[in-house]
């Protein structure tokens, strides 16, 4: 995936118009992370049980908006949406993955009611305190305004919703060298200074096997055959599975 520092619209439709039909890479992430229900396809590094946990702490009831921030191929929301019957808005600044965010919607049953918008997470002209609750599933690390995106949450949350956030902290003052995606030092600190209060913070050693044994496999399954996407996620993997002793697996709970 893109760094920080080259991350744009364009590079992220290249990374999703790779994802979509990867069936050997969506096999593997079913595999090693999951299973996932049917057409889910998620692009995140949380498990199956991660992802059943942030649904849990979602609290969601029939009827309330829930709020995907850089929702990618919108997999995930819509499940979410699906099972509870949440009202999904979904919102990524690649056109690519919104467009296949909005087409996705059609295979899930019960199928649920959702919209997806082409907005930065940051700043997303949705009505403030109109959310019951917002999901930014392994996107805060790559988006350079961290702070700014967790203001929009806080702004767009209503009183006592609830916001839940993965994403990957820094151990430590000695690693300040590590690649980009690995930036956040204290992701309970930044939510504070945004206006959020921190509900729960929890560090997932779990996440992060299920994590380093997918990097694992998508190594080992990488070739000049492989899919692209495989390949791109090898790529990854060479690149921070050296770091990943030097980093935390976040989950961060939230509210106004």
């Amino acid at each position: 995936m893109p760094d920080d520092d080259a991350l744009s619209p364009g590079d992220f439709d290249e990374v999703f118009a790779q994802v979509s039909g990867a069936s050997r890479t969506n096999e593997l992430f079913g595999q090693v992370l999951g299973p996932f229900p049917a057409d889910v396809e998620p692009f995140s590094l949380v498990p199956r049980t991660g992802l059943d946990r942030v649904l849990a702490e979602l609290r969601l009831e029939p009827g309330d908006r829930l709020l995907d921030l850089c929702c990618g191929r919108g997999g995930i929301g819509l499940w979410f949406a699906s099972v509870s019957g949440a009202r999904l808005t979904g919102v990524d600044f690649s056109p690519r993955a919104i467009a296949e965010a909005s087409r996705r919607a059609e295979s899930f049953v019960p199928r649920p009611q959702a919209s997806f918008i082409v907005a930065d997470a940051s700043d997303t002209s949705l009505p403030a305190k109109t959310a019951d609750a917002i999901i930014c599933i392994d996107a805060l690390q790559l988006v350079p305004g961290k702070d700014a995106l967790l203001r929009e949450v806080a702004r767009v949350l209503r009183p006592g919703g609830r916001a839940v956030i993965t994403t990957w902290e820094r151990r430590g003052s000695g690693s300040q060298d590590l690649p980009p995606s690995y930036s956040i030092a204290d992701a309970g600190a930044l939510a504070g200074a945004a206006g959020l209060r921190v509900l729960g913070r929890e560090e997932r050693d779990d996440w992060l096997e299920q994590e380093r044994a997918f990097y694992q496999r998508v190594i080992a399954e990488d070739s000049d055959q492989a899919e692209p996407a495989l390949r791109l996620l090898a790529e990854e993997a060479r690149d921070l599975l050296p770091y990943s002793a030097s980093v935390r697996r976040l989950l961060l709970i939230a509210t106004v």
